[in-house]
């Protein structure tokens, strides 16, 4: 007896929209640059290295009765004025005109993507998916930036996803060689304020157009680009991260970035069972000078140089504030979710000083390592 015919269940499809560029309110002064120092050539694996965050939200006020398109459109227009004050993060990353092997991201204005999706899928659906971490890296866009002509490649990409029913989720992207996770987390928070201030007081369009989209010509489709949402191979992160914060005084009988960086990567490994590494890529990030970037080993690191007395304690991702992002007022995320995407045949960590405004002098330090396979 011949087996029944079977139709495949057809695969559920995230759809790319649109894609703009969000430009700063503000032009940024003439010649700014931040430098970035390199002891040795940047592997291409290195350029590639980011944070991904993304949260969601379900609809509420003005929200519940706006379409998708005005959501994305709201959120272009206050990114817009945040990030005017954070010229950084409209930059792009080059090669230095003095040929001394340096790079540095320069302040020229070229501006973050802002993508618009929509998913066949509700969110409480997504969300309880047991593939959800695997498949989450469809809710945050990202293009590597060439490793040739860098300076045309984006370092910031914000998608705005739109589910079915009432939910939808912010996914950011954002290059390491802008921002770690704590300055980033500073102006996430500093960026959904001025939002929420914004559409408070009627300051936002109510029938904004977002994207030239809308004017299709004939022949042309309709979507950037369809991707299936729960059928693609999922590979598992094949790295884990830690957060740690220490307590130091800044004095010289501290000890150095690299020492504490080890200490942190040890302590990771030993606590995640992942890999154990023996080279790893130190990024230290003070906010006021240049961006340093080292290669560095664990080897022959038995002991500190000096006596170090500060305390050392693993914190969660939490500890940013994130979770209290609210686009309008008192709608808080419903979960967010967090990943450094990075190299997978090494260790990573950054270290995180305090900025001037900042009354501490604690250092945040997130180890990244491969996990056993």
């Amino acid at each position: 007896m011949a087996a029944p015919n079977s139709t495949p269940t057809p695969s559920r499809l995230l759809h790319v929209e649109a894609m703009q560029t969000v430009t700063p309110g503000r032009m940024a002064e003439a010649g700014q640059s931040r430098r970035i120092s390199v002891a040795s050539p940047l592997r291409p694996e290195i350029l590639q290295s980011r944070l991904r965050i993304i949260l969601y939200y379900k609809k509420a006020g003005e929200e519940e009765s706006a379409s998708a398109a005005v959501v994305a459109a709201w959120i272009k227009e206050t990114l817009s004025a945040a990030i005017a004050d954070e010229p950084l993060l409209a930059g792009r990353l080059r090669r230095d005109d003095e040929g001394d092997g340096c790079w540095e991201i320069k302040f020229n204005d070229s501006g973050v993507r802002l993508v618009q999706a929509s998913a066949e899928m509700t969110m409480s659906e997504f969300l309880g998916s047991t593939e959800r971490d695997s498949r989450e890296g469809q809710l945050a866009y990202w293009v590597d930036v060439d490793k040739e002509n860098p300076q045309y490649s984006a370092l910031f990409y914000i998608q705005v996803t739109q589910f079915q029913g009432d939910g939808y989720s912010i996914g950011i992207s954002c290059s390491l060689f802008l921002a770690d996770p704590l300055f980033l987390a500073r102006f996430l928070k500093s960026w959904a304020q001025t939002h929420t201030q914004m559409l408070a007081q009627g300051q936002l369009s109510t029938n904004p157009i977002f994207h030239l989209g809308y004017f299709q010509r004939p022949g042309r489709p309709n979507r950037i680009k369809s991707t299936p949402l729960d059928s693609i191979p999922v590979s598992p992160a094949s790295t884990t991260t830690m957060l740690f914060k220490v307590g130091r005084a800044r004095d010289q009988g501290s000890p150095s970035c690299n020492e504490l960086a080890i200490l942190c990567l040890k302590e990771a490994t030993q606590r995640m069972e992942g890999k154990d590494i023996s080279n790893f890529t130190l990024i230290i990030n003070d906010h006021a000078g240049d961006l340093k970037v080292e290669s560095c080993s664990t080897k022959g690191s038995t002991q500190l140089s000096k006596p170090f007395n500060g305390a050392i304690s693993v914190v969660w991702w939490d500890e940013l504030g994130i979770e209290e992002m609210a686009f309008n007022q008192g709608n808080l995320p419903i979960h967010v979710s967090y990943r450094v995407v990075s190299c997978a045949d090494e260790g990573h960590v950054m270290v995180m000083l305090p900025s001037d405004e900042e009354d501490s002098s604690d250092l945040m330090i997130s180890a990244i390592i491969p996990k056993k396979i």
